[in-house]
């Protein structure tokens, strides 16, 4: 059954062996957002369930149930030992977790089923329970979670509105950041085979200056598939890239990730490693500083 297809329980079982493997292959500790970007590379069906936004029947507000369900599975490890995670730490995998064999294991036997008492006893104790109507009594996001996801939604729109030119424009100036240097040949071949871009990167490092070709795909619906990424190819091959550099506001599938894994190296720069790389190099946005209370201003003793 297709993961769309299941009910809401199902979905969390689903996300939980994803989430495992994710963290074990990092070495045992992620950020959540980490945790959701990598588990959407693993699997289309969990890409595309995390891009479907819903409204809530009782406040009008939207929401992406997938953010729910992946904060309940994460409770679900944490209730059976598998991680640990604070508000202001990473996810991090216990020992138990960091050994289990994620092939083996039996997620319905094994984390689901024990984890029903521990949500009994917090719906006991007025804690919004994992049963209750989803988008209305959900678990909310942690403080620190909720802000960064805000502005990531709200980067990602803005992005998403951008005229194919201005999109282009954009990822120009980001990778200038980066350090590289586009030629006039660039623009001349902005339409030929697939090229948004060419130009060169100097590494102080090692004395190195490589030649750099750039796609720049600017998608709101469907994902960057394999056929893209070998066109992509061919046009490096033409002409004559050390590497090539595809950047999409959206997301590439399994196929388009392995092809470009294949021949001449391409970095691929999906919607979440923008987001990252726009904070990272600050590019057009303005950094300001907030703050979040810690678990000591909600303990009563």
């Amino acid at each position: 059954m297709k993961l769309l297809e299941m009910p809401s329980e199902k979905r969390i079982a689903y996300l939980i062996k994803p989430i495992l493997k994710v963290l074990q292959d990092a070495g045992g500790q992620l950020e959540r957002s980490e945790i959701k970007e990598r588990i959407a590379d693993l699997d289309d069906q969990i890409a595309e369930y995390a891009e479907i936004v819903k409204k809530s029947k009782k406040t009008g507000n939207t929401y992406k149930e997938f953010n729910f369900k992946f904060n309940f599975a994460i409770k679900d490890l944490f209730f059976n030992d598998l991680l640990t995670y604070t508000d202001s730490s990473p996810v991090t995998l216990t020992e138990k977790g960091l050994y289990i064999d994620v092939e083996k294991l039996d997620v319905e036997k094994e984390i689901i089923e024990p984890s029903k008492k521990h949500w009994e006893e917090l719906s006991k104790n007025n804690k919004k329970n994992k049963a209750a109507d989803i988008g209305d009594n959900e678990e909310e996001p942690e403080a620190g979670e909720k802000l960064k996801d805000d502005f990531k939604e709200t980067l990602l729109a803005s992005i998403a509105k951008m005229s194919p030119k201005k999109f282009e424009a954009f990822s120009r100036a980001l990778l200038n950041r980066m350090g590289v240097e586009f030629t006039e040949k660039g623009v001349q071949i902005s339409n030929d085979g697939g090229i948004d871009g060419y130009g060169y990167h100097i590494d102080a490092n090692d004395f190195r200056t490589t030649r750099v070709v750039i796609q720049c795909k600017r998608y709101n619906v469907a994902p960057v598939s394999e056929p893209e990424i070998n066109q992509f190819l061919g046009a490096m091959n033409k002409y004559q890239a050390d590497y090539g550099v595809f950047i999409t506001n959206g997301r590439f599938t399994n196929a388009a990730r392995t092809a470009s894994r294949e021949g001449s190296p391409i970095t691929l720069i999906d919607g979440n490693e923008l987001v990252r790389l726009v904070i990272r190099y600050e590019l057009y946005i303005t950094p300001v500083k907030t703050y979040v209370l810690d678990e000591f201003y909600s303990s009563e003793e």
